[in-house]
């Protein structure tokens, strides 16, 4: 009996030993340092239908009709589309001889394809798309590009960004905010158009010419500027401003004698003269002229006037400007297809260096520029400093240089973009040794405040006896991709029983109140799976919106039993998401309250 114990004993103490070593050899070799990570969570790209108790959802109605008036507007390399329809989006696919080769989902009533060819015939068909997915039948029209263009024998220099080198660096410039915007050749449809990419916030970037406009009388007419381009976006202005002075980057703070024309998806204002409202146009290109004469100046779209103003110029010799501003989100990816100036006097072309006015600290090793003479510093500054800061000075290795403003009697305004220019001579062009880069400082009139220098560029005075070295000067960018589709932008609204809008989501009383959401398109969108709603985090609906293909955008009414609720606060959440993984998901909060 004892050995029988004892040997049992020893069966156990055995198995313990052997469980034991097993645990020390799994953990021997799963240490953390080689444990692998978790699978990541599978994107969500579809929508189920749901309604939870204190819910009601809408169901789909009938398909939509078939888009009217389908017109296809031909250009070099391209189609513009337009039609007449009012769906929450639509489905577009451009049919060439291999099939479709362009399949797009929009939230306007026209698109614009490019980076066509010439001698093909291609097929645009259409269908409009409601708020569940269901898709119409499509409209349908053939065309084939066209490589004639309006007369530009008025221009003296005329740019379709079509060439070897895009931007020509010798013509064009940009200026923007801290790099906060790049100009390129475009790619795939845009291999011929320079692009113009930003995330500026509020503020605009402009597109400098450095060939001036020179205004002469011929017949009555002074001058002439043209942009082709797709800028107005939805909520986006196009700036033309002709300066009498050597500035890159303004804002509404004039400099005097400013000619501006400002240009918004709604309307036109010129110097002197009301706004205008014109037809709302986005997607699509547009050619604007600006004709300046003896008697005034007149504004022409795609060869047609909108616009007149009696205002006259006193300058003779301007720089003209392009300004871009983007939506409210800052968001911006334009297309330019085409400039012209009436004069062509460009100055000779050294490529600058890269500029460095914050906090540039001192190099151990610097070197002069080789093949230049000097050159003029244009920088733009601002403040918020409410006190004198003029006249200002520019430091570059310890040598210190006066600054005065781009056009005389231009005043100081703080908050506001100013911009100033200094002349440096050829052994003030000190570059780093490290990054080959011109380091500089602005002060005011008090040297203890240095102002934010939002821009600075170098036009530079060729040496005929000397060459520059080319790791002068600043790199060029690569060319620019389109951004990442998004889902259509999201807003809700309160509603009561009636369809009246609740204020500040207040409901009077705990009884059935209505939930509008509406999910906004702008151009191209990302395919639309449903969306998702939740109270306090409690998922209270889900409607798909996929019935035929992905959704757009559109509108839904979800009605909700408020006394299914606490009294207080609560927090409403909708969640869109997309079809493709690659698009992340919209958001959009609110904040109601259901009365005790």
């Amino acid at each position: 009996m004892e050995r029988r114990l004892l040997r049992r004993a020893g069966f156990a103490a055995g198995g313990l030993l052997l469980v034991a070593g097993a645990v020390i050899a799994l953990r021997s070799t799963d240490t953390p340092d080689e444990r692998k990570p978790p699978p990541p969570t599978p994107v969500q790209t579809t929508v189920n239908e749901f309604a939870g108790e204190s819910a009601l959802i809408p169901k789909p109605g009938p398909r939509p009709e078939k888009p009217a008036d389908l017109t296809l507007v031909p250009g070099p390399q391209r189609l513009q589309v337009t039609w007449a329809d009012t769906a929450p989006g639509y489905e577009v696919q451009l049919r060439g001889e291999g099939g479709v080769i362009r399949d797009q989902l929009i939230a306007d009533n026209a698109v614009q394809f490019d980076g066509l060819e010439d001698s093909v015939e291609y097929q645009v068909q259409v269908r409009a798309v409601d708020s569940f997915g269901q898709r119409s039948d499509p409209s349908t029209s053939r065309q084939r590009p066209s490589d004639n263009r309006p007369d530009e024998s008025k221009y003296a220099l005329i740019d379709h960004f079509d060439g070897g080198v895009v931007p020509d660096p010798a013509r064009w410039r940009l200026a923007n905010n801290a790099s906060c915007a790049r100009m390129s050749r475009g790619v795939g449809d845009d291999s011929s158009r320079l692009v113009i990419s930003a995330a500026c916030g509020n503020d605009s970037v402009a597109l400098r010419s450095r060939t001036p406009l020179q205004l002469k009388d011929i017949g009555g007419e002074l001058g002439r500027v043209m942009i082709e381009t797709d800028c107005p976006a939805v909520e986006g202005e196009l700036l033309l401003d002709l300066v009498p002075g050597p500035a890159d980057l303004i804002d509404d703070n004039l400099p005097p004698g400013t000619l501006r024309v400002k240009i918004t998806p709604e309307s036109v204002t010129l110097p002197g003269a009301e706004p205008v409202a014109i037809p709302h146009r986005t997607s699509l290109s547009s050619r604007w002229e600006l004709v300046l004469r003896t008697d005034g100046l007149s504004l022409w779209r795609d060869g047609t006037k909108v616009a007149g103003s009696a205002h006259v110029p006193t300058w003779t010799s301007a720089t003209p400007l392009f300004g871009f501003t983007g939506p409210a989100n800052g968001m911006s990816y334009i297309g330019v297809d085409a400039i012209g100036l009436s004069s062509a006097d460009t100055p000779v072309f050294v490529a600058p260096p890269r500029i460095t006015a914050t906090n540039p600290g001192q190099s151990p090793k610097t070197e002069l520029m080789a093949g230049v003479l000097g050159g003029q510093l244009r920088m733009t500054v601002r403040t918020t400093v409410r006190e004198p800061m003029m006249p200002f000075t520019v430091e570059i290795a310890g040598r210190v240089f006066p600054a005065r403003p781009a056009v005389d009697g231009h005043a100081f305004a703080p908050t506001f973009r100013f911009p100033i220019v200094a002349d440096l001579p050829a052994d003030a062009l000190v570059l780093s040794d490290d990054r080959r880069e011109l380091r500089l400082t602005v002060r005011g009139a008090n040297p203890a405040i240095s102002p934010v220098v939002q821009h600075a560029e170098v036009e530079l005075i060729p040496d005929p006896a000397g060459r520059q070295s080319p790791d002068q000067a600043q790199p060029t960018d690569e060319p620019a991709e389109r951004p990442r589709l998004i889902v259509a932008a999201l807003s809700t609204t309160f509603l009561d029983a009636a369809g009246h809008k609740i204020e500040n989501n207040q409901l009077a009383s705990r009884a059935r109140v209505v939930v509008e959401v509406t999910a906004t398109g702008t151009a191209m969108q990302a395919g639309l799976a449903g969306i998702e709603i939740f109270v306090d985090t409690q998922r209270i609906a889900g409607i798909p919106t996929a019935a035929d293909g992905p959704g757009i955008a559109g509108q839904w009414r979800i009605a909700l039993n408020s006394g299914a609720f606490a009294p207080g606060p609560h927090k409403l959440e909708v969640k869109a998401f997309s079809t493709d993984p690659n698009a992340a998901p919209g958001y959009t909060t609110t904040t109601w309250s259901v009365p005790g």
